[in-house]
């Protein structure tokens, strides 16, 4: 079986950056998984089916981490799929998943 890509960051604003307190060059290095905890993850999974689905999910608040090990808190993130520009069979590839992260602040 192989193993399945980790999703990774490709791109955050300076305020995205501040929250996972990281650099843009140090970005590719963080994965979902080294953010979210297994509570943070399990919250994440319900709506995953939606956001695949509906194009997009409102994702309740929650928590992370950031990149040093900080809390992070956040009243709501909303998610929604990037489609890539080319077509492959009449259908447009997702690219990749965006996050937005509100009221987010350092517990």
């Amino acid at each position: 079986m192989a193993l399945q890509p980790q999703p990774v960051f490709m791109f955050a604003n300076q305020a995205g950056l501040d929250m996972l307190e990281t650099t843009l060059v140090a970005l590719q290095g963080i994965t979902l998984e080294k953010i979210f905890d297994e509570s943070g993850r399990k919250a994440l999974c319900p709506d995953f089916a939606k956001l695949m689905q509906q194009g997009f999910a409102c994702l309740p608040s929650g928590m992370c981490v950031s990149t040093i090990g900080r809390h992070v808190s956040y009243e709501q993130a909303v998610s929604w799929k990037v489609f890539s520009d080319c077509e492959v069979n009449n259908n447009n590839r997702i690219h990749c998943l965006a996050f937005l992260f509100a009221n987010w602040s350092f517990l």
